[in-house]
């Protein structure tokens, strides 16, 4: 099966992969199962958790070996808290029918890229990680900050080359931000509208590509937009088949409800 989540930022967000989290939903993943994380992964952020995992030490190295030891695979788009610069370092390899990065500490964390279009348990999934920081001005450039979260354009002519090789339809859609046209329609997303490459550029995808649902993270709230069928996580995870009873109104996005 195939589960999704929101943030979970270096481990300061993973209580809710905790087993007893999971338990508590009735969700016992197992070798057969899917977790995709939306963006802001993480593992590792800065330099200094690369350091600290050569000495086997620091909370880097403990949840990257919590992770490593999960039985399923944990798949994640990339946000704008991830180290892109390292990532940048990473082989590239397929899987799912796309291009991945297999994680070299935990061979069942992957990272989905910018740009293509997977085969995950029959479902077919365009994915497009990044978005633009609006903490920037706290962070240092190198150390905490990448200008590789926002897309450059050979990656969005990728995107628009596999879409369109697809007939431009897709089951699902795995974003770490949302189109710029949502935000500005959510006035509680507006304060996160700065300018935004990958946020405008999601627009073009709103409008050439017919999907089923749009899965993002990135605003640090659980929320559904019904009018697009999308679904914005941060603290909730939710088997895919989830989601269509929380359009008909039998399940709230939050699962103690």
């Amino acid at each position: 099966m195939i589960y999704i989540t929101g943030d979970t930022h270096g481990g300061v967000d993973m209580i809710k992969l905790s087993s007893m989290a999971l338990e508590k939903s009735n969700y016992f993943l197992t070798a057969n199962d899917h977790l995709i994380i939306t963006g802001d992964f993480g593992f590792p952020f800065t330099p200094d958790d690369l350091k600290e995992y050569e000495k086997k030490k620091g909370e880097y190295s403990f949840w990257i070996n919590w992770l490593k030891e999960r039985p399923y695979k944990v798949l994640f788009v990339d946000g704008n808290h991830d180290n892109h610069d390292w990532w940048s370092t990473q082989p590239v390899t397929e899987m799912f029918g796309g291009k991945v990065q297999i994680h070299p500490h935990a061979k069942n964390v992957i990272h989905l890229m910018r740009g293509e279009i997977y085969e995950i348990e029959g479902k077919k999934f365009f994915t497009f990680g990044g978005a633009a920081s609006t903490d920037k001005a706290y962070r240092t450039e190198g150390y905490s900050w990448w200008s590789a979260e926002e897309p450059s354009f050979k990656e969005i002519d990728r995107a628009l080359n596999n879409l369109e090789a697809a007939g431009n339809k897709v089951d699902h859609i795995i974003t770490h931000t949302l189109p710029e046209r949502i935000i500005w329609e959510v006035p509680m997303f507006r304060r996160f509208n700065m300018s935004c490459r990958t946020a405008q550029f999601l627009d073009t995808v709103l409008e050439r590509v017919e999907y089923d649902k749009w899965f993002c993270g990135h605003f640090h709230i659980d929320t559904e937009i019904s009018r697009h069928r999308a679904f914005v996580l941060y603290n909730s995870v939710h088997e895919l088949g989830d989601f269509d009873k929380i359009l008909a109104g039998e399940m709230s996005m939050f699962r103690d409800d």
